[in-house]
């Protein structure tokens, strides 16, 4: 495509913007103030006319990510004072250990006594809350740090682009940027010390709220934690808990049988909630009729196992509801458990039951109000882990094998469904998989929209990608691992997450002799190992693609190959392969008919020219480039500019370089979504006002240079504001007496 060669983060995603990747991220993804589906904080700078531009002065947001706490809280209080106690009382300075681990087992209630703390506690934290589920218990893999301080960071201000990929660096950040400020940090669900130690913050002002039903005991000894056991709600609370939810009056009718539930229910807020909303959903319904038919259960839910909890209260309480459900309920709460994740959306759930939307709404809805489940958003709903675990043991037990096989196709099938079609509405025009998906409720996005549904269902789709391919699912393998371009797009720490999908793809493809995916998922791969700096393994990848090409006469991937393989060299500064790879791609891109990649090839060319020294050269394929763009998508025509006023640069034609400038600047103004062009285009700018003496005009570009890269929250910003000092200087020491 013709980038710099001191390429920044921000050219980073424009590095990523190959012909088979994305035919243009840049063309906006239909949020404002965005590049490539990456929120920009701050305002994004236009460059219009050349004048006095003031620089935005970027406000990091101050994240508050808790989840809403239970409507029906009770009691706890000698915990909340306890949690008040270890971080030193209710002071506005936080003092002694700045750890506290919630101990307890699962439905204890540890989530909700640490997000009812940290609730009224947030206004001690002027910087932030920050919170995460650490799924340490759910029926997914549990968070790695990275994963979690990807987001953590960006919730700090830090764009996607600028995460570091290694944990390591992700570690240093995080505590860099938590010295100086205090951040709440709430970490639910923990499975061990080692997942929680890389999140604690490094500031004395910063308090940490961990829960966890293992002991953390290494957080106690090298971390200073304070660990505090929550046990099961006293009578009392746990009375008051049950006359919340149905009712004073209904409760107080019957106080031996609300007092028999407690008991039976073991003081667990989570059967005790489970239970009491069962009474309280049947209007002529007693306690002591619940309290019987839970009684009855206990003797029967040995074979239940949730989750390695040994209390038989939850699934007493679980075997009662279920036993009230409708058999419509049933199967779907059935079903749920042997969904991959415990959070789902409602067309997950369709396909899952095979049942019209319409229909799954209402019965999850149905759910939602017995407490079975709870919703997480806009036609998203969660089970707790042992709601989840519960309803997989009914599943097991009340459906038959191929039952249950069929529901699980039914799913994968529809994220793989889905999941290509949001890759094409991100990546139009980009050699899409010739596979397409065939399951029913697909919803229609727009790029926003597409790019969000990728980026929420990730955890998800990368559980349906390994059972896929366990199960020999072949095709479905192969669509979901075609849908992890946006991958590339995101924190660098997600990137294995698409290298492992598209390995796994490619191993379908073989398996069910599947040529043309095998070629296209080995260009992506390529792709991907060129993103990751594993040179060798990209090379590999796209030499492989060119020998098979050439075989079966495919002269798009052999195309694709060229230009993965030249890209590469040109990222190594081997210019000469580069030039030999693109001169072979560029007679494949015409066969083709493909205008807009011959463009890239030219600008390709031309870049690699100037870079080698040879701007004479490199104007002519420049030249090419731009009547190119401009028949096939003037949008892009800045690019061609761009590299014709780095040639003249070279030449010395300072003047034609700012009418270059000018007309590139002009063409980003109306494409919209190319803030990141213009940045360079103004520093080509200054340069060229500096050789012509013109230090105000210089002085002036580099100003609307360090506004786009802030508001970018591009690193570049530092560096090219020093340039800006530095010439200030040297304008006030020539005025000077």
């Amino acid at each position: 495509m013709g980038e710099p060669t001191g390429w920044t983060p921000v050219d980073a995603v424009v590095r990523r913007c190959r012909l088979w990747d994305l035919w243009w991220v840049v063309d906006g993804m239909g949020v404002s103030n965005s590049l490539a589906g990456i929120a920009v904080a701050g305002a994004v700078v236009q460059a219009g006319s050349i004048g006095q531009v003031v620089l935005p002065t970027p406000r990091a947001p101050v994240p508050r990510q808790l989840p809403a706490g239970v409507r029906d809280f009770t009691g706890r209080a000698g915990e909340l004072a306890a949690v008040d106690s270890a971080l030193g009382g209710a002071s506005d300075e936080p003092s002694g250990p700045s750890v506290v681990v919630l101990e307890g087992m699962g439905g204890v209630g540890k989530t909700s006594l640490a997000v009812r703390w940290a609730r009224g506690s947030e206004s001690r934290f002027p910087d932030g809350t920050l919170f995460a589920d650490l799924r340490g218990y759910g029926p997914s893999a549990p968070l790695v740090p990275s994963a979690v301080l990807a987001g953590f960071l960006q919730g700090l201000g830090v764009s996607a682009e600028a995460v570091p990929a290694a944990e390591e660096a992700q570690v240093g950040l995080y505590r860099s940027l938590t010295a100086s400020r205090r951040v709440l940090v709430v970490l639910d669900n923990a499975v061990s010390a080692d997942q929680v130690r890389p999140l604690l913050p490094a500031g004395s002002g910063c308090v940490t709220v961990v829960t966890g039903r293992a002991a953390l005991t290494g957080l106690a000894v090298s971390d200073g934690a304070v660990r505090l056991p929550v046990g099961v709600l006293p009578v009392e609370d746990a009375v008051a808990l049950v006359e919340g939810v149905i009712g004073e009056e209904r409760a107080r009718a019957e106080p031996e049988a609300v007092a028999s539930l407690v008991a039976l229910c073991g003081g667990l807020p989570l059967a005790l909630r489970v239970a009491a909303c069962r009474v309280a959903g049947r209007r002529h319904g007693s306690v002591a009729g619940l309290v019987a038919e839970i009684a009855g259960q206990r003797g029967r839910v040995e074979g239940l196992s949730v989750s390695g909890d040994d209390s038989t209260a939850v699934r007493a309480v679980f075997d009662a509801s279920y036993a009230r459900l409708s058999p419509e309920q049933a199967r779907l709460f059935r079903l749920l458990g042997l969904h991959p994740a415990a959070e789902l959306g409602e067309g997950a759930a369709a396909a899952l039951s095979d049942w019209p939307l319409s229909r799954v709404r209402r019965l999850l809805e149905d759910l939602v109000d017995l407490n079975l489940v709870e919703p997480a958003g806009v036609g998203r709903y969660r089970l707790h882990d042992l709601a989840h675990a519960y309803a997989a043991g009914r599943a097991d037990a009340d459906d038959s094998g191929p039952e249950r096989r069929q529901a699980v196709e039914r799913a994968i099938g529809w994220y793989a469904t889905v999941a290509d079609v949001a890759d094409r509405v991100v990546f139009p025009g980009n050699s899409p998989l010739a596979l397409r998906g065939r399951a029913r409720g697909v919803p229609e996005f727009d790029r926003a929209a597409a790019m969000e549904w990728l980026i929420s269902e990730l955890p998800t789709m990368m559980s349906a990608v390994r059972i896929a391919h366990q199960d020999r699912l072949w095709e479905e393998t192969i669509l979901l691992a075609g849908a992890y371009r946006f991958v590339t797009l995101r924190p660098q720490s997600w990137w294995p997450l698409r290298l492992e999908a598209e390995t796994l793809g490619l191993s379908a493809a073989r398996a069910s002799g599947d040529h043309g995916s095998e070629l296209s998922l080995l260009i992506r791969r390529g792709n991907t190992h060129h993103d990751m700096g594993m040179w060798a393994q990209a090379e590999a990848d796209f030499t492989q693609v060119m020998e098979t090409a050439r075989l079966v006469d495919d002269t798009v991937r052999e195309l694709e190959a060229w230009c993965g393989l030249g890209y590469l060299h040109r990222a190594l500064k081997r210019y000469e392969q580069a030039l030999a790879c693109y001169t072979e791609a560029l007679p494949l891109a015409r066969r083709a008919g493909e205008v807009r990649t011959e463009a890239v090839v030219e600008g390709n060319l031309g870049a690699i020219h100037i870079a080698a020294g040879r701007p004479r050269e490199g104007l002519v394929h420049a030249e090419r480039e731009l009547v190119l763009r401009r028949e096939a998508d003037p949008a892009s025509q800045a690019h061609a500019l761009r590299t014709m006023a780095t040639a003249w640069q070279e030449l010395g034609e300072y003047r034609r370089v700012l009418e270059l400038c000018e007309q590139a600047l002009q063409s980003c103004r109306e494409a919209g979504g190319m803030e990141y062009l213009i940045a360079p285009l103004c520093e080509a700018a200054a340069a060229s006002h500096q050789h012509l003496g013109q230090p105000t005009q210089a002085r002036q570009m580099l100003e609307e240079a360090v506004a786009v890269l802030t508001a970018l929250m591009d690193p570049r910003a530092e560096e090219v504001l020093l340039r800006l000092r530095e010439l200030e200087a040297g304008a006030a020491g020539q005025t000077s007496p």
